[in-house]
């Protein structure tokens, strides 16, 4: 007799977690996973007791485990039957399971793609639902961050206002090159988007192509034969020097309270390197001896930062913890305001976005260009030309590569050849030394 128990991966901590089935019979113990999750406020875990609280939210949740319960039964039942007498081994039980699981799923969408063609937005917004939902994981297997679905919504209103504009629908049924290459025109010379901004949501339009693609909504012949271009530079951008951070911190006679705040939160950004939804965050983080435990909101990877001590001050000024942050549009606000009070950030800086295919060169005042993602940069660029091993500066920021931890270094020529003049110098003294 089968023995079947639906458990919560990591039932201990918050969050959304994934739902595994354990399944016992004649000393075997099969695991599988249904691709269900739930948030863990949602499900009672208790001595004896793993199951979906009896809520109305969890009504399809039960209705899916009872339905992989019985797939699971039935399974079972006809490996027995195909093999009289002999124990089903708990491996091949789980593979015919998930067989049996893909096969109606496949044939599912087949049918509807045959009844009823499926609109690329109506897709779109499958594919949001079940990144919301966790059915849809990242390739690590994790739950999607809601900057990532935030994007796959943009990108869907996108597509929304490109079919507006060519007056006709476009159906998974009909992706083409055609297509691809008008929606990226669309982005491009229509909406007047940097290379980056295009980029990023021609690359949502292929990820929505490859999940098509894994739900046997579109064929492999759709992604071999149609490319997607993804469009993507790195442009020079400023960042706060150790002096212009010491300059910052020694402002005073700021007009409201929030203001200084704001600087407050800038500098721990610069000293952290740590994304703005991270540091405007910080109750969160477990600080403790010196250093700063934190889980990063978006990649949900873990770092530990040593604290500055212009970050220890900052933080010894609120004992009860930082306030609450302003909404990201009004920190930058704030931010330029601020930085309005530096002398040197009221000089020129010329940044170049490519725009309609040709470099398209602005003048700011380098104030303008202040917002939260300076105080990253800094943190990247100050420790870079400090000499701080790259692998040591990328533990802190937690990039987990060299070529996306690259683009955030802002040194200009003439500081690469300091640094290099400096290298020079000091191989020159050290063979000195050595021959004297």
């Amino acid at each position: 007799m089968l023995k079947i128990h639906f458990l919560l991966r990591q039932p201990t901590k918050k969050g959304r977690k994934a739902i595994y089935a354990t399944v016992r019979y004649q000393c075997q113990t099969a695991i599988l996973y249904p691709s269900l999750c739930v948030h863990s406020n949602d499900w009672i875990n208790k001595p004896g007791i793993s199951k979906p609280k009896d809520i109305p939210e969890n009504s399809d949740l039960k209705d899916n485990i009872y339905d992989y319960e019985k797939l699971i039964r039935q399974t079972h039942i006809e490996l027995q039957r195909l093999t009289p007498g002999v124990k089903v081994p708990a491996e091949l039980l789980k593979k015919a399971v998930y067989a049996k699981k893909l096969t109606a799923e496949v044939s599912a969408a087949v049918k509807v793609e045959k009844d009823k063609p499926v609109l690329i937005t109506d897709f779109f917004q499958t594919m949001i639902d079940d990144s919301t939902s966790g059915k849809r994981k990242s390739q690590e297997g994790k739950q999607l961050t809601a900057a990532t679905i935030s994007t796959y919504e943009t990108t869907k209103k996108h597509i929304e206002d490109y079919q507006t504009k060519q007056r006709k629908k476009y159906y998974l049924s009909g992706i083409d090159q055609k297509l691809i290459d008008g929606f990226s025109d669309y982005l491009t010379y229509h909406l007047k988007m940097a290379f980056n901004g295009t980029g990023k949501y021609m690359k949502t339009f292929r990820t929505m192509m490859n999940y098509a693609r894994q739900l046997k909504m579109i064929g492999a012949d759709v992604l071999i034969d149609n490319k997607v271009k993804v469009t993507h530079e790195t442009p020079d951008n400023i960042y706060l020097t150790m002096k212009d951070i010491k300059d910052m911190w020694a402002l005073k006679d700021f007009d409201t309270p929030l203001y200084e705040f704001v600087r407050d939160l800038l500098l721990i950004g610069c000293l952290t390197g740590l994304r703005y939804s991270d540091y405007s965050n910080l109750s969160k983080a477990r600080i403790d001896n010196g250093f700063i435990y934190i889980t990063q909101q978006k990649t949900q990877g873990r770092v530990t930062i040593p604290i500055h001590p212009i970050v220890k001050q900052i933080l010894a000024k609120y004992p009860d913890g930082l306030p609450v942050a302003p909404p990201n549009q009004v920190f930058n606000r704030y931010l330029k305001e601020i930085g309005k009070r530096l002398p040197q950030l009221n000089t020129d800086f010329e940044k170049i976005l490519t725009r309609e295919g040709v470099p398209d060169p602005k003048t700011y005042k380098k104030y303008e260009l202040l917002s939260s993602h300076t105080g990253r940069r800094s943190l990247a660029t100050n420790e870079y030309l400090n000499g701080t091993p790259t692998i040591t500066i990328m533990a802190i920021t937690g990039h987990k590569s060299e070529k996306s931890f690259l683009a955030y270094i802002k040194a200009d020529s003439l500081q690469h050849a300091m640094l290099l003049a400096d290298r020079w110098k000091r191989n020159s003294d050290e063979q000195e030394g050595q021959a004297a």
